[in-house]
């Protein structure tokens, strides 16, 4: 019993490793293997073994000296974003609103308590953080993620800020609890979330929770540019109706979808 437990602590150990390599390959864009083994401080016939058996499964593929991850990552997230309902029901929706307000427009999830990007309709005529899809970002300091967190239970989100704490991003990130749990509130209240320079200084957005029954909040939609276009005015008049609309919409589609 006490070698198949050790068999299986070294197995889990060597798994891992193996998601270290990836997620080193990742932050640097690629590496050598000499690279590879020196910044996770493995032996050089380790991280042999950990790039060759990633490599054989398809997962990173080599150029030249180098190593990277492969777009099976695309493949394999992609095909899981395709089959949700969230996505389907508000490609679209995000698209027109888009078109209709001039700024971009996203949509994301929530994993792992992060906030998780799974489509955004830009427009050439706005500006915002520039991210990726499938970036992750800290629920505090987002407006899709604030949205998301006004939704969820008071053990839920204290969870999370356990687990991920408040970090700042920018000078007007929210740090403290009390004020995040004010906010909140005022979320709530209102239906949707601003941030206003919290995650990326000069940009303003707009967010709010996409809920569908039993599951609660399964993601946010938003609306985000610069912060001198974006002001309370516009925000009250013309971009929180419009979106409350699309919300709404992208709530009855998903019902449609069962």
């Amino acid at each position: 019993m006490t070698r198949s437990n050790d068999s299986d602590a070294r197995g889990l150990k060597s798994i891992k490793k193996a998601f270290d390599v990836i997620e080193y390959l990742r932050e640097s864009d690629g590496a050598t293997l000499s690279e590879t083994a020196d910044d996770l401080d493995l032996a050089v016939s380790t991280a042999h073994i950990h790039l060759s058996t990633l490599t054989d499964t398809g997962y990173i593929v080599r150029d030249g000296d180098e190593y990277r991850c492969s777009f099976k990552f695309l493949q394999t997230g992609g095909e899981r974003r395709d089959e949700m309902a969230l996505y389907n029901a508000a490609k679209s929706e995000l698209d027109e609103l888009q078109a209709e307000t001039g700024e971009h427009t996203n949509v994301t999830v929530e994993e792992h308590g992060y906030a998780v990007q799974l489509y955004k309709s830009e427009s050439p005529k706005s500006i915002d953080d520039d991210a990726s899809l499938g970036d992750h970002f800290y629920l505090h300091l987002t407006a899709t993620g604030k949205a998301m967190l006004a939704e969820f239970s008071e053990e839920r989100v204290t969870e999370i800020i356990n687990r991920w704490g408040l970090p700042a991003l920018t000078d007007d990130t929210i740090t403290d609890e009390d004020i995040l749990h004010e906010e909140l509130e005022t979320i709530r209240e209102r239906g949707y979330s601003i941030n206003q320079g919290e995650h990326f200084p000069g940009v303003c957005a707009i967010g709010t929770a996409i809920i569908s029954e039993p599951d609660g909040a399964i993601g946010a939609i938003s609306i985000s540019g610069p912060l001198s276009r974006i002001t309370p005015e516009r925000i009250e008049e013309e971009l929180a109706p419009s979106l409350l609309n699309r919300k709404n919409i992208i709530e009855l589609k998903i019902r449609q979808y069962g």
